[in-house]
């Protein structure tokens, strides 16, 4: 039989001990948790997707220097692997901050980003009456929505994607609303009014904007952080409601 060397330590295995374990989940679960708690992560996917890969990969990078780390600093290993692992908790510490930090400046950016409202609109068979609904979210306390309903007259030489594309004096308002949001930052805003017949109009014209002003409806947002301003035009026909 091969007797034991008692001089000699005995080798143990490397595991990765509950301090690993932790290193290894906790930096992710803390940085999902962020995203989870402010519900932010489908806006931020589609407007940063580069900057939240970054911020996960860092916390994923920490965790499996972590990982390394700890298999590292193991029992039976020499004071080299040691030393390079107190270089990886380091690296690891630094990614953790790094990522963490980077989600956290991805949420409070975010809030304060603004979508254009949307709006979806019809008129009934004979075109007398307009249905519609105006919506807009992620507002603060001091927004409000600002919406403009009109009968307009559309220029002889102009499209309707053209700036501009009404008569100036051409036009008769129909609705004009401004609304603050409830307390989630919302508002919805339905609309049902009667279309007058007669005139020289063309279209139904419903503007939608949260800045100071309506801006152009074509134009991308001229300024932060203004989200820009929707609109709807809806042809109508000269003998409409008759």
């Amino acid at each position: 039989m091969c007797e034991v060397d008692p001089a000699v330590p005995e080798q143990k295995a490397n595991r990765l001990d509950l301090t690993g374990v932790f290193g290894l989940v906790a930096p992710l679960a803390a940085t999902l948790g962020v995203f989870k708690a402010t519900g932010s992560i489908e806006r931020i996917q589609r407007d940063e997707p580069g900057w939240l890969f970054a911020a996960v990969a860092l916390v994923l990078a920490a965790g499996t220097l972590v990982t390394i780390a700890s298999f590292l600093a193991g029992e039976g290993q020499g004071k080299r692997s040691k030393s390079v692992s107190l270089v990886l908790y380091g690296l690891a510490i630094l990614a953790t901050i790094g990522g963490f930090g980077l989600a956290l400046n991805l949420v409070f950016d975010n809030a304060d980003d603004e979508s254009r409202p949307s709006i979806t609109a019809s008129l009934n068979e004979d075109q007398s009456w307009l249905t519609a609904q105006v919506t807009a979210a992620n507002l603060t306390t001091g927004d409000r929505l600002g919406i403009k309903v009109d009968l307009a007259t559309l220029r002889k030489d102009k499209t309707i994607d053209k700036p501009r594309p009404f008569e100036r004096d051409g036009s008769v308002s129909l609705e004009r609303a401004y609304i603050g949001p409830d307390s989630d930052g919302d508002v919805d805003r339905k609309i049902s009014l009667a279309v007058p017949p007669g005139g020289d109009y063309t279209h139904v014209t419903i503007k939608a904007f949260t800045g100071e002003r309506n801006r152009s409806c074509t134009q991308p947002r001229a300024e932060e952080p203004d989200p820009g301003t929707a609109c709807t035009f809806l042809a109508v026909a000269k003998d409409r409601g008759s």
